[in-house]
């Protein structure tokens, strides 16, 4: 088994985020099959693990979840997977971080969901280096998303399933993508209140 420690370490500059003293934790976007329809959706959660401060420098979140394969994936500028589910053999459910290019998440319309008027955070995901490189792909089942990478440059990133596809505590905080007060940086203080962020997005 691997620790995510390490990998949070890795991509700690993707979050480009100056954290507070208190209590922080970290948001990202899953992304979730339906339970009864498998319909895929979009969800912000707030990690439970906290960050703490890091022997050296910065923080980290010490035991955010077990994790058994690491895989570097490499994808060709203005490339498409098309239709398909996060992978499954077993339940395994990935953490995908994007380390650089940019990938284009989109579901499939769905009756079910009330949208918003122009609510594009229901249905689609821009997943960008430097800004929000990491999220949970969960849609195991129903008809699945399209992935595309629109970037004039390969995309690269890391694929990491979830030992036996147990996920990280959580708090889902909304429907759909974490919208900007979420995703700068992905670090709020323990009173709820939004860490000012370098360079956000």
């Amino acid at each position: 088994m691997l620790s995510l420690t390490h990998l949070l370490l890795l991509t700690t500059y993707l979050l480009s985020a100056a954290l507070s003293t208190s209590t922080t934790h970290l948001h990202l976007t899953a992304l979730i099959s339906h339970p009864e329809t498998g319909h895929p959706q979009f969800e912000c959660w707030r990690l439970d693990q906290p960050f703490t401060t890091y022997p050296t420098v910065g923080k980290a979140i010490q035991g955010l979840a077990d994790v058994s394969n690491l895989s570097y994936v490499v994808l060709p500028p203005r490339s498409s997977e098309g239709v398909h589910n996060a992978p499954h053999p077993m339940y395994i459910i990935p953490f995908f971080v994007l380390l650089s290019g940019l990938a284009h998440v989109t579901l499939p319309p769905n009756a079910d969901y009330d949208y918003a008027d122009n609510d594009t955070t229901a249905n689609e995901l821009w997943i960008m280096e430097g800004v929000n490189g990491l999220m949970i792909a969960a849609d195991t089942w129903g008809p699945g998303h399209v992935t595309d990478y629109p970037s004039d440059k390969e995309t690269v990133a890391l694929q990491i399933p979830l030992w036996e596809g147990r996920m990280p505590g959580h708090e889902v905080v909304a429907r759909g993508v974490c919208g900007v007060e979420e995703r700068e940086g992905g670090f709020w203080d323990g009173d709820g209140s939004r860490v000012v962020v370098q360079g956000g997005s």
